[in-house]
């Protein structure tokens, strides 16, 4: 079994069914009067379940300890041209989530300047920052993917490679203020579990720069955090938390890809003059 083909598209097929599994518990379980959900409900169960099978499936099939994976060429390094072509595009929903986040941060600031005893300045600044940090995060996220296809590294991509993990704690940080005050996890819970677990996805891929590689732990936090942001998307969250979650979902799989099919190695200039 190909676990880079397999284990993607099973996280990928795990988030559907988390996306339809969670608008049956908002439908059935859900009370909008009181703002709980029904104690026991069957959706929960199923939802619950279904999220801790996938975490064991992910945890069995990536408990073998691979050698060779302690630099980011060996881990990442992949001349095919859809592992860039997925990070280009990846990099284009950082930036989409940048716009939307900097915009409500903005609409943010102008409620805090005219209301400012109702509305709390710590808000629309954590967005803003979050929506720069997200512009430059998919510049990270691109320039790791050009590393990868090229097979050469720079200190200014390795320099970028840090930004989207920084993105992501800006985004979690920004969840928390937003939602802090409801009591009820389970209203917000899949988003900021999908947001912690794909922050710490790219923190461990940037680490393969910095003589950090941590490959199993890159690889769960990234298929758990697919499942989660797709199974939150089911909640219709904002235009900025959606597109946030699809960047950092594409990125996280499409470096989950390469990592579970590696280690890569570059043909030598012999071998290249002979394809030729």
């Amino acid at each position: 079994m190909r676990k880079d083909i397999a284990l993607p598209i099973l996280a990928l097929a795990g988030g559907a069914a988390g996306f339809f599994l969670r608008r049956w518990q908002l439908a059935s379980a859900y009370q909008p009067e009181t703002e709980l959900f029904v104690s026991g409900a069957p959706a929960t169960y199923a939802l619950l379940g279904l999220t801790a099978l996938l975490a064991a499936v992910f945890l069995l099939f990536l408990r073998e300890k691979r050698e060779g994976l302690d630099d980011f060429l060996p881990a990442f390094g992949n001349p095919c041209p859809f592992q860039m072509a997925a990070l280009a595009a990846s990099w284009v929903l950082f930036s989409a989530a940048g716009g939307f986040s900097m915009q409500a941060g903005f609409r943010g600031l102008r409620m805090w300047q005219n209301t400012p005893e109702l509305y709390q300045f710590s808000i629309p600044a954590a967005q803003l920052l979050a929506g720069g940090l997200c512009i430059l995060g998919g510049f990270g996220v691109l320039f790791m993917g050009r590393m990868a296809y090229r097979w050469t590294l720079n200190d200014a991509s390795c320099w970028l490679a840090s930004f989207p993990a920084f993105a992501g704690l800006l985004w979690l940080f920004d969840l928390h203020l937003r939602h802090g005050t409801q009591p009820v996890l389970m209203k917000y819970g899949f988003i900021l579990f999908a947001a912690l677990l794909l922050t710490l996805a790219h923190y461990c891929a940037a680490g393969f720069l910095f003589g950090r590689p941590r490959p199993r732990c890159t690889a769960f936090c990234a298929l758990l955090g697919t499942v989660l942001a797709i199974t939150a998307l089911a909640d219709r969250p904002s235009l900025f938390d959606i597109t946030a979650a699809l960047a950092f979902t594409l990125s996280a799989l499409t470096f989950t890809h390469a990592l579970l099919a590696a280690p890569w190695r570059m043909p030598p200039p012999e071998e290249e003059s002979q394809k030729v």
